[in-house]
């Protein structure tokens, strides 16, 4: 790998800080970050979150996708934990690569007392890559 191709892996643009995660499944993920303003969470892929033809796992453009509904919530909602998934419908629209910086553009749509709708899309600059749309709910639950 070149210097340069190297410059371009831990590269994090302006706006952007290291999510904070607990303990459990998205901690093995690879480091998110979350846009200090919009409601944006990124990551920067590496070799980790390859599938076996050198693209991003299918699986892992979900998690992000995930993810990044549940740590929106939580910031507009105020609450102590992310939403939990109810249903998630997914769009695989493109191939991610090694190197790339993938962000996932949330937009909630309606909050209501038991349940909140909202739209994802997973891009890659302009480049349109997944689009999900899920329904969540709060946990009401210990934390």
């Amino acid at each position: 790998m070149s210097a340069a191709e190297n410059n371009s892996m831990t590269d994090v643009p302006e706006g952007f800080a290291p999510l904070e995660v607990s303990p459990g499944f998205v901690r093995f993920c690879g480091g998110f970050y979350f846009h200090n303003e919009l409601p944006i969470v990124a990551v920067r892929i590496g070799p980790e979150h390859l599938n076996s033809v050198r693209i991003v796992h299918g699986g892992f453009l979900a998690t992000v996708a995930d993810s990044a509904f549940g740590v929106v919530f939580k910031r507009q909602l105020g609450t102590p934990v992310p939403s939990i998934t109810i249903n998630l419908n997914i769009d695989y629209l493109g191939a991610v690569r090694e190197g790339e910086w993938l962000e996932a553009h949330v937009d909630v749509l309606k909050v209501g007392s038991s349940f909140a709708n909202a739209s994802c899309l997973l891009k890659v600059g302009e480049r349109l890559v997944l689009r999900a749309n899920g329904i969540f709910t709060i946990w009401k639950g210990k934390v």
